[in-house]
């Protein structure tokens, strides 16, 4: 099916005409002769018709793919899936479907995918192809050295590989993300991909006790799950803050500590609550004793 004809699906729907739909981009007649696979568009006018379709180039593609996800999500949410069931023999099967499709189309995305799926093996003691973590993250290393600009791929793909890296590897990446975040500030889908990025950044810096650079991110993460209403995030990342003041003797208040926590429980988010109750535990317990003692409920 050509492009076109999805696009007349579309308008169709939408009880449009040629004329409004073409009206201000192109003729009616050169809309037609698209839609009946005999013209193709600049891109530019392409993204002009999906502005007045209030459609976006993804959802265009997913709708004319027959509602399938292109290849590539669907490996990544199939490898993430794997992972988070602990599948270990699908995550290793899926893993080697993408160095095959690496191999027979030369695309990048697709060894990142076999990486990450080895990297989540050897994580969990199951080394497949790649034996050590090491040998990953000397891969994506370079490549995030390499990539003059960075684009949403690259926060993605940061995200993806921060277990794989040392704390100063994720620390000097993260930073410069901080700095490419910049030409997106206006962009509102790349809000939860920063937000996610930092927050999880600044757990590895909280996990080296390192609380000057976990408050350098966090206070760039709150702000992003404000503008996205990423409630869930907002929490943690707030819990998070929370603790780094008082280990950087900012703050002995833990009144919102734990309204945050809280919070987390009610809404039965009872893993997390009961993770971050354990960096509590890790952080605030040895030195300030009399802050926390009996004061939250346990999970």
């Amino acid at each position: 099916m050509y492009l076109g004809t999805t696009i007349q699906q579309i308008r169709r729907s939408k009880g449009m005409n040629q004329t409004e739909l073409a009206q201000g981009v192109m003729s009616r007649s050169n809309l037609s002769r698209f839609e009946g696979g005999k013209y193709y568009p600049g891109y530019d006018k392409l993204i002009l018709l999906l502005d007045k379709l209030e459609m976006s180039l993804e959802e265009l593609l997913f709708l004319h793919q027959d509602l399938a996800q292109p290849i590539k999500r669907t490996l990544h949410l199939t490898l993430v899936e794997a992972g988070n069931r602990y599948d270990f023999e699908k995550l290793r099967e899926i893993s080697h479907e993408c160095l095959a499709m690496y191999r027979s189309t030369g695309t990048d995305a697709f060894y990142h995918l076999y990486l990450l799926g080895q990297g989540v093996l050897i994580q969990y003691g199951h080394e497949d192809q790649i034996k050590r973590i090491s040998e990953v993250a000397n891969t994506i290393k370079p490549y995030l050295l390499e990539v003059d600009t960075w684009y949403l791929y690259e926060f993605k793909l940061l995200n993806n590989f921060l277990f794989t890296l040392s704390s100063d590897d994720a620390i000097f990446f993260g930073q410069r993300a901080v700095h490419e975040f910049d030409k997106y500030h206006s962009f509102a889908e790349s809000r939860t991909i920063q937000q996610h990025l930092l927050q999880n950044i600044s757990n590895i810096c909280l996990a080296e006790r390192n609380y000057e650079k976990s408050l350098f991110f966090l206070k760039r993460a709150l702000p992003l799950a404000d503008k996205t209403n990423l409630l869930y995030d907002k929490i943690v990342t707030s819990v998070l803050y929370e603790i780094t003041l008082v280990c950087l003797k900012r703050s002995q208040d833990t009144t919102k500590l734990k309204s945050y926590l809280e919070i987390l429980r009610q809404l039965d988010f009872m893993d997390s609550y009961n993770a971050l109750l354990d960096v509590c535990r890790k952080h605030l317990y040895g030195e300030w004793p009399s802050l926390l003692e009996g004061s939250l409920i346990m999970g």
